[in-house]
């Protein structure tokens, strides 16, 4: 017999219909009480012939009955310890009937009243009752490959160890486990694989959770039926309009609660703020987690989105582009995005600090706006930058999380310390278990997370270590939601200050400028003061938008250009000199490739050319600049004798 059932909890995938299992359920159990039934009543009525008109044989045999019935209702009842109380219940009940019945249609007959009556109630009754039990599946006791007897047997043939009665809850089964003293649950653990053939399920669907008190203790869950195994349609923004304060909910859980994660800290809660690892093999679905994030920053009040991606950022949907603050296309750009992101770390947290909060606050006027960076592809700046893990040291107390996306975190990859320094981690489907050991925890890999048996084939399935959450559930499996681009396109545009196009015509929309410097404490007073520059009644110019502008005669151009054609080489060498001894002039002791644009549009040079005039200048015996390991430059003019 076939029953198809709705999994996921009734979510529908995206075509609109309810996404199902075919379960395959034996037909002989249910025959097993009407058959029975039949079979007593054919047997009380040869026994009533047989010793029916003899009185003395008669009580012999109803005796004999007796016994029989007892000892049959005892051994019920002690079989069916391991099926759960109703099973039990239901079983024992049954059998007590049973036997009273047959006692009494052999003395009287079985087709005589009330034994007949009794008997065209009782077998129908039984036989549904029993098969109710059976389908339910109420958590009492069910198949061995999922709960009851099952699970306890097969935990027990594998360590000596006492089970507790399991427990369903959805389609998952759990059982507590205490093994003998001298053994750990780590051992059991271990025995994951020859736990999952004894029940007959894949490897991944077996989990077990060490009981954080206890050494021999823990529990072990069962899921038997792949919750996940169906896409979940992105259902939109967690919290429009709201603070970044609040969840961003990703995916589902594997139990059908919600995947959030939360990016600033909370002293309440007792959670900091948060930099998130995000590790997964081409295919397996990282570029999709990343967007949901970025849409979900840009929807909230009181952030900002960076974004750099130095290997794909033409691919990069334009509602991105255009609700970050900041961008970053190439790798030069993305390291200059990063020295500012550190050169922002100590304004931002004495403008944080002024004010008594160790961390940035939600809903403080006085905090800047909470600043999330997202770097994808990072293994192309990453590689043995000692910026990033300065970084990674430092930002959370100033505002500020950092989201590195890369498909493999190992240490010719990203730095070894900063991956220390990142709290967060989500881990799709890699290629080896030792890409998922750079990624995940030892105590959620051992717990049984095996983000390395989806590989590509299950894009969006991910193991996630969410700071601030419950770590014994780490190791269970999680989907991300997969958005239609143009639903997500239209979430986001309200927040993005029109419509944004997503056609294929539009072209690669320039980076945004950079932010404008931190405000301070003094800045602030002013905020809600009227714009001293606007007079409220001067009325509107009499000037038909439609009509062009145009310039009057004798107005002086402001050249925007760069100068054609470009300056000869050592004269341009000489400005950008100048240019530097002048900043110093002024005060200043380190320069970054971005300070020179004036340079450029004077000298009609290039930005390569600056990063190599900048090289030329860091050598020889007259250096003027001193290259730091935070991708910017020392001055070092020599002072006159």
């Amino acid at each position: 017999m076939k029953s198809r059932m709705p999994k996921n909890g009734g979510i529908t995938d995206p075509s609109g219909l309810a996404a199902v299992h075919t379960v395959r359920l034996p037909l002989w159990p249910y025959l097993v009480t009407p058959t029975g039934s039949v079979g007593l009543a054919v047997a009380t009525g040869l026994a009533h012939w047989r010793w029916g008109d003899q009185p003395t044989t008669v009580g012999a045999a109803a005796a004999g009955l007796t016994l029989a019935g007892t000892a049959l209702t005892s051994l019920t009842w002690r079989a069916a310890a391991a099926r759960g109380i109703v099973r039990r219940a239901v079983a024992t009940t049954t059998c007590v009937a049973g036997s009273v019945w047959a006692i009494g249609a052999t003395i009287a007959g079985p087709w005589s009243s009330p034994w007949s009556d009794m008997w065209l109630i009782g077998a129908p009754t039984a036989s549904i009752a029993m098969a109710v039990v059976r389908v339910l599946r109420n958590g009492d006791g069910d198949d061995p490959a999922t709960a009851g007897g099952g699970l306890a047997d097969a935990v027990k043939s594998l360590r000596n160890a006492s089970v507790a009665r399991p427990t369903i809850k959805g389609a998952k089964a759990t059982a507590g486990v205490t093994l003998e003293a001298g053994t750990s649950v780590r051992e059991l653990a271990n025995d994951r694989a020859a736990l999952a053939s004894a029940l007959d399920v894949p490897e991944t669907a077996v989990r077990v959770i060490p009981d954080p008190d206890s050494a021999r203790r823990g529990r072990v869950e069962v899921v038997p039926v792949d919750q996940l195994r169906a896409m979940v349609p992105w259902p939109g923004l967690s919290a429009p309009g709201r603070s970044i304060a609040e969840p961003i909910v990703l995916g589902v859980m594997e139990d059908g609660e919600p995947l959030t994660l939360w990016l600033p800290g909370d002293h309440t809660a007792g959670r900091n703020a948060a930099h998130f690892l995000i590790v997964g093999m081409s295919g397996a679905g990282k570029t999709e987690v990343i967007l949901n994030i970025a849409a979900e920053v840009i929807s909230r009040t009181d952030a900002e989105l960076w974004l750099a991606d130095p290997r794909k950022f033409d691919q990069l949907p334009t509602w991105a582009i255009q609700g970050a603050t900041r961008t970053a296309g190439t790798e030069d750009d993305t390291n200059e995005l990063l020295e500012d992101l550190y050169t922002d770390i100590t304004g931002r947290a004495r403008q944080i600090g002024a004010h008594g909060h160790k961390q940035w606050t939600k809903g403080c006027r006085q905090c800047p706006r909470y600043r999330v960076a997202i770097i994808d592809e990072a293994s192309q700046v990453a590689a043995g930058n000692p910026l990033v893990t300065e970084l990674t040291e430092a930002a959370r107390s100033a505002g500020i999380s950092l989201v590195f996306g890369l498909q493999r975190a190992s240490h010719d990859r990203f730095p070894t310390s900063a991956r220390a320094n990142i709290p967060g981690s989500i881990c799709l489907g890699v290629d080896k278990d030792v890409d998922a050991s750079m990624a995940l925890s030892e105590a959620t890999l051992d717990a049984g997370a095996m983000p390395w048996a989806w590989k590509n084939t299950k894009p969006g399935c991910l193991y996630a270590e969410v700071p601030g959450t419950d770590t014994t559930r780490w190791s269970m499996p999680c989907r991300s939601y997969v958005a239609d681009e143009d639903h997500r396109a239209d979430a986001v545009a309200p927040y993005l200050g029109g419509q944004p196009t997503t056609g294929p015509e539009s072209a690669r929309p320039a980076p945004r400028p950079r932010p404008e410097p931190t405000m301070t404490d003094d800045d602030s007073d002013h905020d809600d003061e009227p714009n001293q520059a606007l007079n409220p009644n001067d009325p509107p110019d009499d000037v038909d938008p439609a009509e062009p502008i145009r310039i009057p005669p004798g107005m002086p151009r402001i050249p925007l250009g760069l100068r054609e054609p470009a300056m000869g080489t050592d004269e341009a060498r000489q400005v950008m000199e100048q240019f530097i001894i002048d900043l110093h002039d002024a005060g200043h002791d380190v320069v970054r490739p971005g300070d020179f644009g004036a340079v450029i549009a004077e000298t009609g040079r290039g930005h390569e050319w600056v990063r190599a005039e900048l090289r030329r200048l860091s050598n020889g015996p007259d250096a003027i600049l001193r290259k730091t390991d935070r991708g910017v430059w020392k001055i070092r003019i020599p002072q006159p004798a």
